[in-house]
């Protein structure tokens, strides 16, 4: 019998250094059914499905929050990510 197990070992791959648009920023973890992703701005409520979160031109000059979470049909698990792009400075932070 194949065991279920819950959503665990979240790892959010940031790029630190510049962020352009263009990068993406990778949500994975383990579990059994696999997780299925979705990333949440925790400022404007919008979510976008899947595991990459895509960089954008319109994210330029303004701090962003954003949490993924991965679930499956036993339960999920969340992380968030904070980071901020000025041209080509950017920081970021994991929490």
């Amino acid at each position: 019998m194949i065991s279920e197990d819950a959503p665990r070992n979240l790892v959010i791959t940031p790029r630190y250094g510049t962020y352009q648009p263009g990068d993406r920023v990778q949500c994975s973890a383990e579990g059994n059914p696999v997780p299925s992703y979705h990333w949440t701005d925790m400022i404007t409520g919008n979510v976008a499905q899947g595991p990459l979160l895509d960089i954008s031109q319109d994210m330029t000059d303004k701090s962003h929050t954003f949490q993924c979470t991965a679930s499956n049909a036993i339960s999920s698990i969340s992380s968030s990510l904070t980071f901020t792009v000025e041209g080509i400075n950017t920081f970021a932070s994991l929490q």
